[in-house]
């Protein structure tokens, strides 16, 4: 089915059915579990425990604790919200980038361009894409890391 992971990529089977989950609550059909998958390997490459203590962000999803407190989805349902909790961080990169796919509707950018614009306001702000009228220079070649990864899942 169009947009789903492969059988082969190296998407961790463990984290499929989670990611399927997650990107299947956003109605926009741009929102797919292969663009997830692709956004979670270019931002963690998959690492759980993936760090960087510089600029604030952790776990799979790269959250800073505050952003992730903001849009918090409890994904595994402990009752608790955990930005270092897979399925917790990869809920709320569904619920966030589903909300950025129809800010960026909203704002009139060019639907053939939401997979990158998305990428692009998870990495800067929905703010910043909006008043650039797209993809930011500084943050292009993470954009294209992810559109990489998104062919390749969308194979």
């Amino acid at each position: 089915m169009p947009g789903e992971i492969p059988e082969d990529s190296d998407v961790p089977e463990a984290l499929r059915p989670v990611i399927a989950r997650a990107a299947h609550r956003c109605t926009d059909e741009e929102i797919t579990p292969a663009l997830l998958a692709a956004l979670l390997k270019a931002e963690s490459g998959f690492d759980v425990n993936a760090a960087r203590p510089e600029s604030e962000e952790y776990g799979i999803a790269m959250w800073t604790p505050s952003v992730f407190r903001a849009w918090a989805v409890d994904g595994d349902g402990d009752g608790d919200k955990d930005h270092m909790s897979p399925p917790d961080a990869i809920a709320t990169m569904s619920l966030y980038v589903c909300w950025l796919d129809q800010r960026f509707k909203q704002a009139g950018l060019p639907k053939k361009d939401l997979p990158a614009l998305v990428a692009a306001g998870y990495r800067t702000s929905d703010r910043t894409v909006i008043e650039e009228g797209g993809v930011p220079a500084r943050v292009r070649p993470h954009v294209d890391k992810v559109l990489g990864y998104l062919a390749e899942y969308e194979r």
